[in-house]
Protein backbone atom coordinates (compact mmCIF):
# COMPACT_ATOMS: atom_id res chain seq x y z
CA UNK A 1 0.00 0.00 0.00
CA UNK A 2 3.25 2.61 1.06
CA UNK A 3 4.44 1.86 -2.42
CA UNK A 4 1.24 2.26 -4.33
CA UNK A 5 0.67 5.97 -2.49
CA UNK A 6 4.73 6.68 -3.34
CA UNK A 7 4.61 5.45 -6.73
CA UNK A 8 1.31 7.94 -7.49
CA UNK A 9 3.08 10.62 -5.18
CA UNK A 10 5.83 10.17 -7.48
CA UNK A 11 4.29 10.06 -10.54
CA UNK A 12 1.87 13.04 -9.62
CA UNK A 13 5.17 15.28 -8.91
CA UNK A 14 6.59 14.35 -12.70
CA UNK A 15 3.16 15.36 -13.75
CA UNK A 16 3.29 18.76 -12.22
CA UNK A 17 7.23 19.33 -13.02
CA UNK A 18 6.08 18.00 -16.96
CA UNK A 19 3.12 20.68 -16.66
CA UNK A 20 5.50 23.64 -15.26
CA UNK A 21 8.32 23.00 -17.97
CA UNK A 22 5.33 23.09 -21.02
CA UNK A 23 4.58 26.25 -18.94
CA UNK A 24 7.40 28.33 -18.55
CA UNK A 25 8.23 27.18 -22.74
CA UNK A 26 4.68 28.32 -23.84
CA UNK A 27 5.53 31.75 -21.43
CA UNK A 28 9.21 32.16 -23.25
CA UNK A 29 7.17 31.58 -26.78
CA UNK A 30 4.51 34.28 -25.90
CA UNK A 31 7.59 36.57 -24.71
CA UNK A 32 9.27 35.81 -27.79
CA UNK A 33 6.22 36.60 -30.05
CA UNK A 34 5.48 40.02 -28.27
CA UNK A 35 9.06 41.36 -29.09
CA UNK A 36 8.54 40.52 -32.70
CA UNK A 37 7.23 43.65 -34.18
CA UNK A 38 6.31 44.93 -37.62
CA UNK A 39 6.47 48.87 -39.12
CA UNK A 40 5.47 49.32 -42.53
CA UNK A 41 6.27 52.57 -43.81
CA UNK A 42 5.43 54.31 -47.15
CA UNK A 43 8.14 56.83 -48.56
CA UNK A 44 7.59 59.45 -51.42
CA UNK A 45 11.14 58.63 -53.54
CA UNK A 46 11.67 62.05 -55.01
CA UNK A 47 15.05 64.23 -55.45
CA UNK A 48 16.77 63.02 -52.27
CA UNK A 49 16.59 59.41 -53.67
CA UNK A 50 15.91 55.79 -51.50
CA UNK A 51 19.31 55.15 -49.87
CA UNK A 52 19.07 57.25 -47.04
CA UNK A 53 16.01 55.41 -46.27
CA UNK A 54 17.54 52.20 -46.94
CA UNK A 55 20.29 52.96 -44.37
CA UNK A 56 17.87 54.45 -41.72
CA UNK A 57 15.41 50.96 -41.93
CA UNK A 58 19.01 48.98 -41.68
CA UNK A 59 20.00 51.07 -38.55
CA UNK A 60 17.04 51.03 -36.89
CA UNK A 61 16.09 47.28 -37.39
CA UNK A 62 19.61 46.57 -36.00
CA UNK A 63 19.13 48.37 -32.75
CA UNK A 64 15.48 46.39 -32.59
CA UNK A 65 15.69 42.64 -32.22
CA UNK A 66 12.49 41.07 -33.64
CA UNK A 67 11.70 44.32 -35.31
CA UNK A 68 10.84 43.52 -39.15
CA UNK A 69 10.28 46.90 -41.68
CA UNK A 70 8.38 46.81 -44.92
CA UNK A 71 9.11 49.45 -46.66
CA UNK A 72 7.19 50.76 -50.01
CA UNK A 73 9.11 53.28 -51.67
CA UNK A 74 7.71 54.98 -54.97
CA UNK A 75 7.62 57.99 -57.01
CA UNK A 76 4.20 57.34 -57.20
CA UNK A 77 3.68 56.52 -53.73
CA UNK A 78 0.69 58.75 -53.12
CA UNK A 79 -1.36 56.93 -56.20
CA UNK A 80 -0.02 53.80 -54.43
CA UNK A 81 -1.64 54.86 -51.03
CA UNK A 82 -4.56 56.33 -52.18
CA UNK A 83 -6.58 52.86 -52.92
CA UNK A 84 -4.71 51.43 -50.31
CA UNK A 85 -5.65 53.65 -47.50
CA UNK A 86 -9.54 53.68 -48.92
CA UNK A 87 -9.60 49.96 -48.05
CA UNK A 88 -8.43 50.49 -45.16
CA UNK A 89 -4.89 49.48 -45.07
CA UNK A 90 -2.79 51.62 -43.50
CA UNK A 91 1.22 51.90 -43.17
CA UNK A 92 2.56 53.05 -40.11
CA UNK A 93 4.83 55.84 -40.85
CA UNK A 94 4.72 57.91 -44.17
CA UNK A 95 6.93 60.21 -45.59
CA UNK A 96 5.03 62.43 -48.46
CA UNK A 97 5.06 65.95 -48.25
CA UNK A 98 1.98 68.20 -49.37
CA UNK A 99 1.78 69.45 -52.98
CA UNK A 100 1.62 69.01 -56.15
CA UNK A 101 3.36 65.90 -56.37
CA UNK A 102 1.07 64.30 -53.64
CA UNK A 103 -2.35 63.85 -55.68
CA UNK A 104 -4.13 65.98 -52.81
CA UNK A 105 -3.51 62.64 -51.05
CA UNK A 106 -2.13 64.76 -47.58
CA UNK A 107 -4.75 67.19 -47.88
CA UNK A 108 -7.50 64.58 -47.49
CA UNK A 109 -5.98 63.37 -44.52
CA UNK A 110 -5.66 66.63 -42.92
CA UNK A 111 -9.83 67.40 -43.68
CA UNK A 112 -10.72 63.89 -42.50
CA UNK A 113 -8.55 64.02 -39.05
CA UNK A 114 -6.13 61.25 -40.25
CA UNK A 115 -2.96 62.19 -39.03
CA UNK A 116 -1.66 61.60 -35.16
CA UNK A 117 -0.94 64.66 -33.31
CA UNK A 118 2.98 64.51 -33.05
CA UNK A 119 2.85 67.41 -30.14
CA UNK A 120 4.26 64.89 -27.11
CA UNK A 121 6.65 63.75 -29.00
CA UNK A 122 8.50 67.08 -29.66
CA UNK A 123 8.06 67.42 -25.78
CA UNK A 124 10.39 64.36 -25.52
CA UNK A 125 14.25 64.15 -25.23
CA UNK A 126 15.93 64.82 -28.45
CA UNK A 127 18.70 62.52 -29.38
CA UNK A 128 22.27 63.47 -28.96
CA UNK A 129 21.63 66.98 -27.15
CA UNK A 130 21.80 66.75 -23.42
CA UNK A 131 18.79 68.85 -21.94
CA UNK A 132 17.16 69.35 -24.73
CA UNK A 133 13.34 68.20 -26.24
CA UNK A 134 13.18 67.98 -29.87
CA UNK A 135 11.17 71.04 -29.99
CA UNK A 136 14.05 72.98 -29.00
CA UNK A 137 16.14 71.55 -32.27
CA UNK A 138 13.78 72.83 -34.89
CA UNK A 139 14.62 75.88 -36.58
CA UNK A 140 11.99 78.88 -34.75
CA UNK A 141 8.54 79.36 -35.68
CA UNK A 142 8.61 75.97 -37.71
CA UNK A 143 6.58 74.19 -35.34
CA UNK A 144 4.28 76.77 -34.73
CA UNK A 145 3.50 77.13 -38.57
CA UNK A 146 0.38 75.64 -40.86
CA UNK A 147 2.96 73.82 -42.81
CA UNK A 148 3.07 71.50 -39.15
CA UNK A 149 -0.27 72.06 -37.65
CA UNK A 150 -2.56 73.26 -40.04
CA UNK A 151 -5.27 73.89 -37.06
CA UNK A 152 -3.10 76.08 -35.85
CA UNK A 153 -4.70 74.72 -32.35
CA UNK A 154 -1.29 72.91 -31.07
CA UNK A 155 -1.90 70.06 -32.68
CA UNK A 156 0.90 69.06 -34.70
CA UNK A 157 -0.01 67.31 -37.82
CA UNK A 158 3.70 67.14 -39.46
CA UNK A 159 7.12 66.12 -38.12
CA UNK A 160 9.60 68.23 -40.65
CA UNK A 161 11.81 66.13 -42.32
CA UNK A 162 14.50 68.21 -44.66
CA UNK A 163 14.82 71.65 -44.96
CA UNK A 164 17.09 74.25 -46.44
CA UNK A 165 16.84 77.73 -48.33
CA UNK A 166 14.72 78.19 -51.40
CA UNK A 167 15.56 81.04 -53.58
CA UNK A 168 17.18 81.96 -57.26
CA UNK A 169 19.57 79.32 -58.21
CA UNK A 170 22.68 80.38 -60.27
CA UNK A 171 25.92 79.60 -62.05
CA UNK A 172 28.49 81.05 -59.54
CA UNK A 173 31.15 79.98 -62.32
CA UNK A 174 29.27 82.25 -64.89
CA UNK A 175 28.94 85.07 -62.35
CA UNK A 176 32.37 85.38 -61.30
CA UNK A 177 33.90 85.20 -64.93
CA UNK A 178 31.93 87.67 -66.08
CA UNK A 179 32.30 89.71 -63.00
CA UNK A 180 28.25 90.10 -62.63
CA UNK A 181 27.12 91.65 -59.28
CA UNK A 182 24.60 89.27 -57.73
CA UNK A 183 21.51 91.21 -57.67
CA UNK A 184 19.70 92.43 -54.38
CA UNK A 185 16.81 94.60 -56.14
CA UNK A 186 14.56 93.40 -58.67
CA UNK A 187 15.84 96.71 -60.59
CA UNK A 188 19.16 95.41 -60.35
CA UNK A 189 17.69 92.05 -61.68
CA UNK A 190 16.12 93.10 -64.73
CA UNK A 191 19.15 95.77 -65.56
CA UNK A 192 21.00 92.24 -65.87
CA UNK A 193 19.15 91.96 -69.05
CA UNK A 194 21.26 94.42 -70.81
CA UNK A 195 24.74 92.49 -70.30
CA UNK A 196 22.53 89.64 -71.85
CA UNK A 197 22.15 91.79 -74.82
CA UNK A 198 25.92 91.78 -75.62
CA UNK A 199 27.04 88.65 -77.72
CA UNK A 200 30.00 88.04 -76.15
CA UNK A 201 27.07 87.31 -73.00
CA UNK A 202 25.58 84.47 -75.01
CA UNK A 203 25.89 80.98 -74.19
CA UNK A 204 26.23 78.57 -77.43
CA UNK A 205 24.28 75.82 -77.69
CA UNK A 206 25.00 73.09 -80.75
CA UNK A 207 26.89 75.49 -82.29
CA UNK A 208 24.19 78.23 -82.25
CA UNK A 209 24.87 81.33 -79.93
CA UNK A 210 21.69 81.94 -78.10
CA UNK A 211 20.79 85.17 -75.86
CA UNK A 212 20.54 84.01 -72.22
CA UNK A 213 17.13 84.66 -70.29
CA UNK A 214 17.19 86.01 -67.14
CA UNK A 215 14.27 83.20 -65.81
CA UNK A 216 12.42 80.24 -66.33
CA UNK A 217 10.38 78.24 -63.93
CA UNK A 218 9.45 74.48 -63.17
CA UNK A 219 6.49 75.06 -66.17
CA UNK A 220 3.62 73.07 -65.03
CA UNK A 221 4.77 72.66 -61.78
CA UNK A 222 4.25 76.64 -61.00
CA UNK A 223 3.88 76.03 -57.70
CA UNK A 224 7.63 76.69 -57.37
CA UNK A 225 7.33 80.51 -58.42
CA UNK A 226 5.89 80.18 -54.15
CA UNK A 227 9.44 81.02 -53.94
CA UNK A 228 9.45 84.24 -55.24
CA UNK A 229 5.61 85.46 -53.96
CA UNK A 230 5.68 84.76 -50.06
CA UNK A 231 9.07 86.24 -49.77
CA UNK A 232 8.11 89.30 -51.88
CA UNK A 233 4.93 90.03 -50.33
CA UNK A 234 6.69 89.68 -46.48
CA UNK A 235 9.90 91.81 -47.60
CA UNK A 236 7.14 94.51 -48.63
CA UNK A 237 3.99 94.20 -46.03
CA UNK A 238 5.99 91.78 -42.86
CA UNK A 239 4.87 87.95 -42.07
CA UNK A 240 1.58 89.04 -40.98
CA UNK A 241 0.46 89.47 -44.58
CA UNK A 242 1.62 86.27 -44.83
CA UNK A 243 -0.49 85.02 -42.12
CA UNK A 244 -3.38 86.88 -43.31
CA UNK A 245 -3.17 85.08 -47.03
CA UNK A 246 -2.48 81.47 -44.92
CA UNK A 247 -5.99 82.06 -43.18
CA UNK A 248 -7.87 83.16 -46.35
CA UNK A 249 -8.64 86.42 -44.83
CA UNK A 250 -10.85 89.22 -46.69
CA UNK A 251 -8.52 91.56 -48.63
CA UNK A 252 -5.31 90.10 -47.64
CA UNK A 253 -4.58 89.43 -51.37
CA UNK A 254 -6.26 92.44 -53.12
CA UNK A 255 -4.04 95.20 -51.32
CA UNK A 256 -1.10 97.59 -52.34
CA UNK A 257 1.70 94.97 -50.92
CA UNK A 258 0.63 92.40 -52.78
CA UNK A 259 0.08 93.96 -56.10
CA UNK A 260 3.38 95.79 -55.93
CA UNK A 261 5.03 92.05 -55.89
CA UNK A 262 2.57 90.75 -58.83
CA UNK A 263 3.47 93.31 -60.92
CA UNK A 264 6.73 92.84 -60.98
CA UNK A 265 6.00 88.86 -61.77
CA UNK A 266 4.28 90.72 -64.86
CA UNK A 267 7.10 92.48 -65.93
CA UNK A 268 8.39 89.36 -66.90
CA UNK A 269 6.40 88.88 -70.15
CA UNK A 270 8.42 92.27 -71.16
CA UNK A 271 10.99 91.54 -73.59
CA UNK A 272 12.59 87.67 -73.09
CA UNK A 273 13.07 87.87 -69.66
CA UNK A 274 11.34 84.57 -69.02
CA UNK A 275 12.99 81.82 -71.30
CA UNK A 276 10.62 80.80 -73.99
CA UNK A 277 8.58 77.65 -74.08
CA UNK A 278 9.11 77.77 -70.09
CA UNK A 279 5.23 77.30 -69.19
CA UNK A 280 5.27 73.94 -70.88
CA UNK A 281 8.06 72.48 -69.44
CA UNK A 282 8.19 70.11 -66.44
CA UNK A 283 10.70 70.56 -63.54
CA UNK A 284 13.95 68.60 -65.20
CA UNK A 285 13.56 69.77 -68.46
CA UNK A 286 13.21 73.51 -67.36
CA UNK A 287 16.12 72.50 -64.75
CA UNK A 288 18.46 71.24 -67.28
CA UNK A 289 17.71 74.39 -69.81
CA UNK A 290 19.09 76.13 -66.83
CA UNK A 291 22.15 74.81 -66.44
CA UNK A 292 22.79 74.99 -70.19
CA UNK A 293 22.85 78.27 -69.78
CA UNK A 294 19.27 79.18 -71.34
CA UNK A 295 18.41 80.90 -68.10
CA UNK A 296 19.98 82.70 -65.76
CA UNK A 297 18.12 81.89 -62.73
CA UNK A 298 15.73 79.32 -61.35
CA UNK A 299 13.70 78.52 -58.29
CA UNK A 300 14.92 75.79 -56.53
CA UNK A 301 16.09 74.13 -53.15
CA UNK A 302 19.21 72.85 -51.99
CA UNK A 303 18.11 69.24 -53.56
CA UNK A 304 18.33 70.44 -57.15
CA UNK A 305 22.17 69.57 -57.29
CA UNK A 306 21.40 65.85 -55.96
CA UNK A 307 18.57 65.74 -58.41
CA UNK A 308 20.11 67.04 -61.35
CA UNK A 309 23.13 65.36 -60.95
CA UNK A 310 23.71 63.56 -64.17
CA UNK A 311 21.93 66.47 -66.16
CA UNK A 312 23.99 68.11 -68.88
CA UNK A 313 25.19 71.62 -68.00
CA UNK A 314 27.65 74.17 -69.01
CA UNK A 315 31.04 73.68 -68.46
CA UNK A 316 32.20 75.07 -65.35
CA UNK A 317 28.89 75.04 -63.78
CA UNK A 318 28.50 75.67 -59.81
CA UNK A 319 25.63 75.80 -58.04
CA UNK A 320 24.76 78.80 -56.31
CA UNK A 321 21.91 80.59 -54.55
CA UNK A 322 20.69 83.84 -53.68
CA UNK A 323 17.49 85.29 -52.09
CA UNK A 324 14.64 86.88 -53.78
CA UNK A 325 15.28 90.67 -54.76
CA UNK A 326 13.24 93.47 -52.79
CA UNK A 327 11.14 96.18 -54.71
CA UNK A 328 13.27 98.55 -52.33
CA UNK A 329 16.67 99.03 -51.41
CA UNK A 330 17.14 98.01 -47.33
CA UNK A 331 13.71 96.19 -47.16
CA UNK A 332 14.53 92.84 -45.21
CA UNK A 333 14.75 89.71 -47.57
CA UNK A 334 13.47 86.35 -46.93
CA UNK A 335 14.41 83.07 -47.96
CA UNK A 336 11.64 80.09 -48.24
CA UNK A 337 12.62 77.29 -46.22
CA UNK A 338 11.80 73.71 -47.89
CA UNK A 339 9.94 71.56 -45.53
CA UNK A 340 9.63 68.14 -46.63
CA UNK A 341 7.49 65.97 -43.89
CA UNK A 342 7.06 62.65 -42.33
CA UNK A 343 3.46 61.68 -40.91
CA UNK A 344 2.03 59.48 -38.43
CA UNK A 345 -2.20 57.85 -39.56
CA UNK A 346 -4.43 57.78 -36.76
CA UNK A 347 -5.23 54.49 -38.07
CA UNK A 348 -1.31 53.10 -37.92
CA UNK A 349 -0.95 49.40 -36.07
CA UNK A 350 2.18 50.61 -34.00
CA UNK A 351 2.23 54.23 -33.70
CA UNK A 352 4.53 53.96 -30.72
CA UNK A 353 7.27 52.63 -32.78
CA UNK A 354 6.49 54.81 -35.73
CA UNK A 355 6.72 57.54 -32.97
CA UNK A 356 10.53 56.33 -32.36
CA UNK A 357 11.18 55.48 -35.81
CA UNK A 358 10.55 59.17 -36.10
CA UNK A 359 12.71 60.22 -33.51
CA UNK A 360 15.62 58.61 -34.94
CA UNK A 361 15.69 60.67 -37.65
CA UNK A 362 16.90 63.40 -35.75
CA UNK A 363 20.17 61.86 -34.51
CA UNK A 364 23.54 62.97 -35.39
CA UNK A 365 23.85 59.91 -37.33
CA UNK A 366 20.91 60.02 -39.35
CA UNK A 367 21.73 63.64 -40.47
CA UNK A 368 25.32 62.05 -41.39
CA UNK A 369 23.66 59.51 -42.97
CA UNK A 370 20.78 62.21 -44.79
CA UNK A 371 24.07 64.43 -46.33
CA UNK A 372 25.81 61.25 -47.38
CA UNK A 373 23.13 59.59 -49.17
CA UNK A 374 20.97 62.67 -50.39
CA UNK A 375 23.41 65.52 -50.45
CA UNK A 376 20.25 67.45 -47.70
CA UNK A 377 19.88 68.60 -44.52
CA UNK A 378 17.69 66.73 -41.86
CA UNK A 379 15.41 70.00 -40.33
CA UNK A 380 16.98 70.18 -37.21
CA UNK A 381 18.43 73.70 -36.67
CA UNK A 382 21.88 72.39 -36.18
CA UNK A 383 21.80 70.30 -39.28
CA UNK A 384 24.02 72.12 -41.41
CA UNK A 385 26.82 72.39 -39.69
CA UNK A 386 26.34 68.84 -38.30
CA UNK A 387 26.11 67.68 -42.15
CA UNK A 388 28.99 70.06 -43.34
CA UNK A 389 31.64 67.85 -44.45
CA UNK A 390 29.37 65.22 -45.83
CA UNK A 391 28.09 67.98 -48.24
CA UNK A 392 28.72 69.15 -51.52
CA UNK A 393 30.32 72.59 -51.75
CA UNK A 394 26.96 73.73 -53.77
CA UNK A 395 24.80 72.81 -51.29
CA UNK A 396 26.32 73.74 -48.06
CA UNK A 397 27.29 77.03 -49.56
CA UNK A 398 23.09 77.76 -50.39
CA UNK A 399 22.97 77.73 -46.48
CA UNK A 400 24.76 80.86 -46.73
CA UNK A 401 21.38 82.50 -48.02
CA UNK A 402 19.86 82.25 -44.23
CA UNK A 403 22.89 84.43 -43.32
CA UNK A 404 21.60 87.78 -45.38
CA UNK A 405 17.64 86.57 -45.76
CA UNK A 406 15.44 85.60 -42.57
CA UNK A 407 13.96 82.05 -42.42
CA UNK A 408 10.59 81.54 -43.73
CA UNK A 409 7.91 78.40 -43.96
CA UNK A 410 4.39 79.23 -45.58
CA UNK A 411 1.52 76.83 -45.13
CA UNK A 412 -1.77 76.84 -45.68
CA UNK A 413 -4.99 76.78 -42.98
CA UNK A 414 -6.37 73.51 -43.37
CA UNK A 415 -10.52 73.49 -44.85
CA UNK A 416 -12.98 71.45 -44.14
CA UNK A 417 -13.57 68.19 -45.66
CA UNK A 418 -16.24 68.92 -48.12
CA UNK A 419 -14.39 71.63 -49.29
CA UNK A 420 -13.91 71.83 -53.25
CA UNK A 421 -11.35 75.44 -53.96
CA UNK A 422 -8.10 74.12 -54.42
CA UNK A 423 -6.38 77.40 -52.74
CA UNK A 424 -2.83 76.51 -53.80
CA UNK A 425 -3.54 75.17 -57.42
CA UNK A 426 -5.90 78.55 -57.77
CA UNK A 427 -2.52 81.03 -56.80
CA UNK A 428 -0.27 78.67 -58.86
CA UNK A 429 -0.87 76.46 -61.34
CA UNK A 430 -3.76 77.64 -62.44
CA UNK A 431 -3.28 81.15 -62.82
CA UNK A 432 0.37 82.30 -62.21
CA UNK A 433 1.87 80.76 -65.67
CA UNK A 434 -0.73 83.62 -67.20
CA UNK A 435 0.60 86.32 -64.90
CA UNK A 436 4.54 85.74 -66.47
CA UNK A 437 3.31 85.66 -70.17
CA UNK A 438 1.19 88.59 -69.75
CA UNK A 439 -2.21 86.78 -70.42
CA UNK A 440 -3.69 87.75 -67.30
CA UNK A 441 -3.07 91.35 -65.62
CA UNK A 442 -2.19 91.44 -61.74
CA UNK A 443 -5.46 93.21 -61.24
CA UNK A 444 -7.44 89.87 -62.56
CA UNK A 445 -4.97 87.44 -60.89
CA UNK A 446 -5.56 89.25 -57.45
CA UNK A 447 -9.73 89.05 -58.19
CA UNK A 448 -9.48 85.19 -58.92
CA UNK A 449 -7.28 84.59 -55.46
CA UNK A 450 -9.92 86.82 -53.10
CA UNK A 451 -12.76 84.95 -55.40
CA UNK A 452 -11.22 81.42 -54.28
CA UNK A 453 -10.59 82.91 -50.56
CA UNK A 454 -14.26 84.14 -50.53
CA UNK A 455 -15.62 80.74 -51.61
CA UNK A 456 -13.34 79.13 -48.82
CA UNK A 457 -14.47 81.50 -46.01
CA UNK A 458 -18.21 80.33 -47.29
CA UNK A 459 -17.50 76.97 -46.50
CA UNK A 460 -15.83 77.33 -43.34
CA UNK A 461 -18.74 79.29 -42.41
CA UNK A 462 -20.95 76.42 -43.55
CA UNK A 463 -18.80 73.88 -41.56
CA UNK A 464 -18.75 75.23 -37.77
Amino acid sequence: MKKRIGSCLGMFFLLLLFMSLVTACSKKETVEASSSQTLDIAIFEGGWGRSYWDDRVAKFTAAHPGLTINMNVSPEIAQILAPQLSAGEWPDFISVSQGSTDGGLIESMIKNRELLNLASLFESDAPDRSGKKLKDIMYPGVLESSRVQPYKDGQLLFAPLATGPMGLVYNKNLFDAKGWKVPATWDEFFALDEELKKPENYVVIDGKPIKRSLYTYQGIYASYNEMLLWPGIASVAGTQALQDISSYKEGSFDNAAVKSVVEVLAKFSEKDYLMEGTVGLNHTQSQTDMMLGKALFIPNGTWMEAEMADAPREPGFEFAMTAVPTINAGQTRYAMASMDTVEIPTNAKNPELAQEFLKSIYSKESIISFAQNANGVIAAADGAEIAKDYLTPGTYGMFSVFDDASFLVFGWDALPPDTKVDVARTVFEDNIGLVFTGKMSPDEYIKRIEAAFAEVREEMARAQ
